[in-house]
């Protein structure tokens, strides 16, 4: 028995190609080759091979020119080469010979946005959303066409046809919070972002309401250091010295929206590149990194506000006194053989900012010794004081405080 199951099998395989042949007409008419030709091509189109579609297309035409379908084809690998006007000419083609059916304007609809034009875009789409009008994308679509144009009325009334179609479209609701929210009707658009969020969903004002957060958290906490550090050096009359890695800390805190960007901006309707995007997202915060590995190992040791350069070279030669330290003045370094311990100090006398780092890996015990006996003279006042970076520093803090509120209350 299994023998025979084999041997039938065999037979069937051998016999399929024949029968095929037999079945097969010997000579189809002009309307079966242009049907070939439209299913070649589009083949090649979904296998993303437009170019090589055209010319088959081209052959279709001539044999069938009143053919909807190969106008349909032959736009979609224009688009796919984004020869945009070319495939909304074929568009065009498809509309005249199948007017009835939405799809063709729902395609040019889709062309014009890509060459954004958006208000011819809504005028093709109205044509489908007459001859289709359950269907959301359209709306969606048009919605969206209405925020790019500014118009925002008409898009939140077309947002709220949309969601009325579909009850759960986060799109719609996130277009429509952008238009509220032009509009100044915040109330309404804040609850429309609770809706994009709730049918997971993620839309350009839920970016923005994310930046409406960020940006204010941003520059209410850099506005705060620099009052801090400005008022700290004007109001005491006294410098300031701490670790160079809460200013690192700050300057993380100002780029932290670069690193928020790999998630936050949104993938461009209709776009191909999305390696490309992909990429673009992705290297700037890569660059950010590299520029923060960079700054990192460069905030070392100490930094210094409200200094003079003579006042402070005294009160460190002061402090190496009193611990006993034998030591030896070079060329913004001192050098202290006895801890095997090299103090780099960098002043900026008329701005009163300087550093002062541990550039050799040994002596940490008395590079702190050292750095502890000058939070002491600070504290005690026995330091001259420059105000230049005191004042710079409460002046724009103030200014990030002012646009610290501008931004929240938007």
């Amino acid at each position: 028995m299994r023998y025979a199951t084999r041997l039938c099998t065999l037979v069937a395989v051998i016999l399929s190609p024949c029968l095929a042949l037999a079945e097969a007409p010997s000579d189809g008419g002009p309307e079966q080759k242009a049907m070939d030709l439209l299913q070649r091509a589009e083949n090649l189109c979904d296998t993303r091979r437009p170019e090589e579609a055209m010319p088959l297309l081209s052959q279709a035409a001539e044999l069938k020119p009143d053919v909807a379908d190969i106008y349909r084809v032959w736009g979609c690998a224009y688009d796919k080469l984004e020869q945009w006007p070319a495939a909304e000419e074929k568009y065009k083609k498809w509309a005249e010979l199948d007017p009835h059916s939405y799809k063709p304007f729902e395609a040019l609809g889709v062309e014009a946005y890509k060459q954004r034009h958006y208000r011819e875009s809504n005028d093709y789409l109205a044509d489908a959303k007459r001859l289709n009008p359950s269907r959301s994308f359209i709306v969606e679509y048009r919605c969206h066409n209405f925020v790019l144009l500014q118009l925002w009325q008409e898009a939140v009334v077309e947002c709220t046809e949309a969601i009325a179609l579909n009850p759960k479209s986060g799109y719609a609701y996130g277009e429509r919070s952008k238009a509220e929210r032009a509009a100044r009707d915040n109330d309404k658009a804040d609850s429309d972002i609770s809706a994009a969020h709730k049918y997971g969903r993620d839309f350009g004002d839920t970016r923005f309401m994310r930046y409406r957060v960020l940006f204010p958290a941003v520059l209410g906490v850099i506005s705060v250091a620099f009052l801090t550090i400005g008022l700290g050096v004007f109001l005491r009359k006294k410098p300031l010295i701490f670790s160079s890695r809460w200013m690192f800390a700050m300057i993380l805190v100002c780029f932290s929206p670069q690193f928020t960007m790999f998630f936050v901006m949104p993938d461009i309707p209709g776009d191909h590149h999305s390696v490309e995007w992909f990429l673009l997202k992705l290297l700037m915060p890569l660059m950010f990194i590299v520029l923060l590995a960079f700054l990192w190992l460069q905030m070392q040791g100490y930094v210094l506000f409200g200094i003079v350069d003579k006042s402070f070279r005294k009160a460190l030669l002061s402090v190496l006194d009193d611990l006993r330290l034998e030591h030896q003045e070079e060329i913004s370094i001192i050098r202290i053989p006895s801890a095997n311990l090299d103090i780099q100090i960098a002043i900026q006398s008329w701005v009163g900012a300087g550093q002062v780092k541990n550039k050799s890996k040994s002596g940490k015990e008395v590079f702190q010794l050292i750095i502890d006996g000058l939070k002491k003279r600070f504290a005690q006042g026995e330091l001259e004081t420059n105000n230049t970076t005191a004042v710079l520093y409460m002046v724009l803090g103030l200014i990030m405080l002012v646009l610290c509120f501008a931004l929240a209350n938007l």
